[in-house]
């Protein structure tokens, strides 16, 4: 194998380390139609507890994909939502989501 096809390799397997998880899936999938602030995103992630959501939020930034606002008001307040780059993951979730929905529609889930 040469340089570059090792390259590439080593970022895909850096960007499926991130996205492959089920949080990251799951807060994808949630932030799809709006940001949200924390503690709306920590009710809408179903049994995701907050130091889960905390960490994943901090990776998702790091990786460019969850982008965090801070909103100055009365109290401070982040909101967060998908980057440019964390839309692009969208198409992959609705095929995950697809899937789910047959296997589970047709008695063959897991």
């Amino acid at each position: 194998m040469n340089q570059p096809e090792d390259l590439q390799t080593a970022r895909c397997m850096q960007i499926l380390s991130v996205v492959g998880d089920l949080w990251t899936l799951a807060i994808v999938m949630t932030l799809q139609k709006s940001g949200m602030r924390f503690n709306e995103l920590q009710r809408a992630v179903p049994k995701i507890n907050a130091v889960t959501l905390t960490n994943r939020l901090r990776k998702l930034d790091e990786a460019g994909i969850v982008s965090r606002l801070v909103e100055s008001r009365s109290k401070q307040s982040t909101v967060y939502e998908l980057t440019p780059f964390g839309r692009k993951l969208l198409p992959i979730v609705d095929a995950v989501r697809a899937v789910a929905l047959d296997l589970e529609r047709s008695g063959e889930a897991p």
